[in-house]
């Protein structure tokens, strides 16, 4: 971690275009990230030199390599030769009214020095855009947003701007210099003492509150956007992806995912800017606090990529499963921040400043652990479906009477034969072995858009209650005398194991828990009056196919309201501004 995220360098992301998939972008961005990291080592390695198993990735990484190392010819930092030991020199700018001492850190959108301020012979941050005149838009945009936001902000925990100036062109800001180091710097996966995480995380909740009250969004709060004084007060830096509560700016656009994957909420991590507030910054307080008192973030993951999807899927480990010391009512505040939904966090970060500062006073905090109740209320509200669902869902929703249509049907025809029992559970096995594969034939071509990991535990729940049914029947078939009343046992046995198909589906969504305690009570009702038991059964096939296509399309409805850019169907390109 150098010292430009310190003073609050971002680096802009290239875009990442899905050419083969996620995966497929997953791969060019780590081993864009091998391949900076050799160049810090002194080498270069070629595309070929990268992955070597992998031609058809080698025509992106020259491309996205050369972009890199024409931004650092940009910056006169040429990209080291193989063998080179030490960078080359390089020449410092000119700005009048300070003296440029030396180069502190640079990213891909800005550069920063260490620099004296003449007029008043101090020592100040100069920070400046990479790429000078030639800066699109958007950075110049960026920029602007960041001193805007910076100079609108005095507290003791902010880092302060000095001036904003020109030079040839080239925008500039001249902030307060930090020689302490960032958080990053300091933390080395060894867990501080919780009293000392609960006074630095009150004094940023504190600062955040400021900023929140200016009308300023951080939205990317981490570590290493925390600078340290010598007696270790921190300032908050880097509001390069600062954004104003009450406006909507040009350069954040829907669908686009802003901040660094482990301290990101999950509503940053699904693209969803339009629902991103003051408890997203609480959310990232959460996530420093955790870091300090785990030694690691909540969440991360073996790539980019794979840190997004556990935070928008999974729930943190509680703190005190990793360091057992832990004071219960810090855990309790430090989730409190985590929630998936920003509702049931702290509603200000002036709110979370009162729960540590009671807790750092033995005082009695407003947070309180997770009853029975809400753990189970927070399964059954989970879920992992998108808006590819709602095709399954329509098709569902289509064929929903049928199963009940066709029993009464064949209820009013059978009912009076002695072949009764046989006939009703053949048309409800004719029901369960061709209405599902029908279902999922008309609606293939949306399943198809689904995430790998997703359409193979979809289609592994369906097929595995498929062949449970079917060996279910089977036995009975074998074990009792077609003619005779005792085979309707097939139908509480067929609950049973439709129950154990959707406990395994409730990964998914929370919903099926309540699903597979409700197929309990079928098998328990289908036991005791046999003769009904296939229109009891019936009911349940169409009631619960309605049911489900209904939940999934207001879910998909929503989604497609907030974040439909992100989540369509076709191929997408997706910006990730990140800090390094």
């Amino acid at each position: 971690m150098n010292l430009a995220v310190m003073q609050g360098d971002v680096e802009q992301k290239g875009d990442v275009q899905q050419k083969g998939g996620v995966e497929q972008a997953d791969r060019v961005l780590d081993l864009l990230a091998e391949w900076d990291a050799q160049r810090q080592l002194g080498r270069a390695p070629s595309p070929e030199e990268l992955c070597p198993d992998d031609p058809a990735l080698w025509p992106e990484l020259a491309a996205r390599i050369g972009r890199r190392q024409r931004l650092a010819a940009v910056f006169e930092m040429p990209t080291l030769a193989e063998g080179e030991a030490t960078p080359p020199a390089t020449a410092l700018p000119h700005v009048a009214g300070y003296e440029i001492l030396e180069v502190i850190g640079h990213g891909g959108m800005g550069v920063v020095y260490k620099a004296r301020q003449l007029g008043l012979n101090r020592l100040v941050a100069l920070k400046m855009i990479l790429a000078g005149v030639n800066a699109s838009p958007h950075d110049l945009a960026r920029f602007r947003a960041e001193a805007e936001a910076v100079a609108q902000l005095q507290h003791p925990s902010i880092l302060q701007i000095f001036e904003i100036g020109e030079q040839n062109g080239c925008p500039f800001l001249a902030l307060e210099y930090i020689a302490g180091g960032s958080l990053a710097e300091h933390l080395n996966g060894t867990p501080v003492a919780p009293r000392q995480a609960a006074e630095l995380v009150l004094a940023l909740s504190r600062a955040v509150h400021h900023a929140h009250e200016k009308g300023i969004i951080h939205r990317d709060l981490k570590p290493a956007n925390v600078l340290l004084l010598p007696d270790g007060t921190p300032k908050i830096a880097d509001f390069g992806l600062a954004k104003r509560a009450a406006a909507n700016q040009a350069h954040t656009q829907t669908g686009t995912i802003l901040g660094s994957p482990s301290y990101m909420s999950p509503e940053q991590a699904a693209g969803r800017t339009d629902q991103v507030g003051p408890a997203t910054d609480v959310y990232a307080l959460g996530v420093i606090l955790y870091e300090l008192l785990t030694g690691r973030p909540p969440f991360k993951g073996a790539s980019m990529l794979e840190t997004i999807d556990q935070v928008r899927e999974h729930d943190p480990v509680p703190p005190r499963s990793l360091q057992p010391k832990t004071p219960r009512d810090l855990e309790t505040i430090c989730l409190k921040c985590l929630e998936k939904q920003p509702r049931r966090r702290y509603a200000t970060a002036a709110d979370l400043a009162h729960d540590l500062r009671a807790y750092l006073h033995d005082e009695p905090i407003t947070a309180h652990s997770l009853t029975v109740l809400d753990q189970v209320a927070r399964s059954i509200s989970h879920h992992s479906f998108d808006v590819r669902f709602r095709g399954f869902a329509n098709q569902m929703l289509a064929f929903s009477p049928v199963p009940l249509v066709v029993h009464l049907i064949a209820y009013f025809i059978f009912r009076d034969k002695p072949y009764y029992s046989l006939a009703m559970v053949l048309t409800t096995a004719a029901m369960v072995f061709t209405l599902l594969p029908l279902i999922i034939a008309f609606s293939s071509h949306t399943l198809r858009d689904l995430p790998a990991w997703q359409r193979r535990h979809f289609v592994t729940m369906r097929v595995g209650n498929l062949l449970g049914m079917a060996l279910v029947l089977a036995v009975v078939l074998l074990a009792v005398p077609a003619d005779s009343p005792y085979i309707l046992i097939v139908y509480p046995l067929w609950a049973i194991v439709a129950a154990a198909c959707f406990l395994a589906h409730a990964t998914e969504a929370g919903m099926y828990y309540m699903v597979a305690a409700f197929l309990c009570v079928v098998a328990f009702i289908t036991a005791l009056t046999p003769t009904w038991a296939p229109l009891e059964v019936a009911f349940f096939m169409t009631a619960n196919a309605m049911i489900q296509a209904l939940y999934l399309r207001r879910l998909s409805k929503q989604q497609q309201a907030s974040a439909q850019p992100l989540l369509g169907a076709a191929p997408t390109t997706v910006k990730t501004a990140r800090a390094d």
